[in-house]
């Protein structure tokens, strides 16, 4: 597939002149982004920003919609989730910290291992932890407590964090999806109480869906096709079964058809430090971490 950057509109950037001051007004993700996000369902993106320690809340058609300095908390961001009140929650090894709008701390809370992925919805946040076995945390936005959890909860016993990194995303039903180690298939859990009710069963073909190859531990991120009922999981090459690899290289896309149970791997042309962040229309959305956003046409 070819890939393109993406410029921000114009007229997008004009209109978000009146709202930011300073530095923040010369900030636009596509060509400054460097860092993971998750698609909001707005479209929007939030990016952290080293160079201004900052969270940007970026949407294409409109610009940068609004920053929040992150220069109260010592360590660098892993992951982050800007709430409906437009405060975030930012996860720093593992410690969750609340802050409002003007970056001012309102609390933090200890999590029981370093977090691996989010994504979030109307009620709370859901926390994917790097740890031997799969566990899942959905917590409140008012104060952090535990909604529910799912899996194994770490102990402190098991030692340093392992590399387990289990994406996870929401469908177009609001359920959440979590890719695990070597398999194709996805989990699916209940986003209000944390169940797990299913699991994918896709083919490829005639068969079963083949397991990943390498190093699987450290998984890309998912993102979902919204209305599509698809879901693009991201791969090195090298991840890709052997049979069905053929002379990939870089970051591949495994795309995952739910209603059709069906599976497909699609080549980027990207090399595999780019980061799936989303999908707009019809076009898979990657950060180049040495700043900037590519875009892909997918099908």
């Amino acid at each position: 597939m070819r890939s393109y950057p993406i410029h921000a509109s114009i007229l997008g950037a004009l209109l978000c002149l009146t709202a930011m001051t300073g530095s923040a007004q010369a900030w636009d993700a596509a060509g400054k982004a460097a860092s993971w996000a998750k698609q909001d369902k707005d479209d929007s993106f939030t990016f952290y920003d080293g160079a201004g320690r900052a969270l940007r809340t970026w949407v294409r058609d409109g610009g940068l919609l609004g920053s929040l300095p992150i220069g109260k908390i010592d360590e660098e961001p892993d992951r982050w989730v800007i709430d409906p009140r437009n405060a975030a929650w930012v996860a720093h090894g593992t410690t969750l910290t609340h802050l409002e709008r003007s970056g001012r701390a309102m609390g933090s809370v200890k999590l029981p291992a370093e977090v691996g992925d989010v994504c979030w919805d109307a009620v709370g946040m859901i926390l994917s932890y790097r740890a031997p076995e799969p566990y899942l945390e959905k917590r409140d936005y008012r104060n952090g407590e535990v909604i529910w959890s799912f899996g194994t909860k770490p102990a402190k016993k098991d030692g340093p964090a392992p590399q387990n990194r289990r994406p996870i995303a929401l469908d177009d039903s609001g359920n959440v999806l979590m890719a695990d180690g070597s398999s194709l298939n996805l989990s699916v859990l209940d986003a209000n109480t944390g169940k797990k009710f299913g699991e994918t069963a896709l083919r490829l073909q005639e068969t079963l869906a083949p397991a990943l190859e390498g190093n699987v531990l450290d998984r890309g991120p998912l993102a979902v096709w919204v209305g599509k009922g698809v879901v693009f999981a991201a791969l090195k090459a090298a991840q890709v079964p052997a049979a069905q690899r053929g002379a990939m290289q870089g970051l591949v896309l495994a795309r995952l058809d739910l209603p059709h149970t069906s599976v497909e791997f699609l080549p980027t042309g990207l090399d595999d430090s780019h980061i799936l962040v989303g999908v707009l229309d019809s076009d898979a959305v990657f950060v180049n971490p040495k700043g900037g956003l590519m875009l892909v046409k997918v099908k």
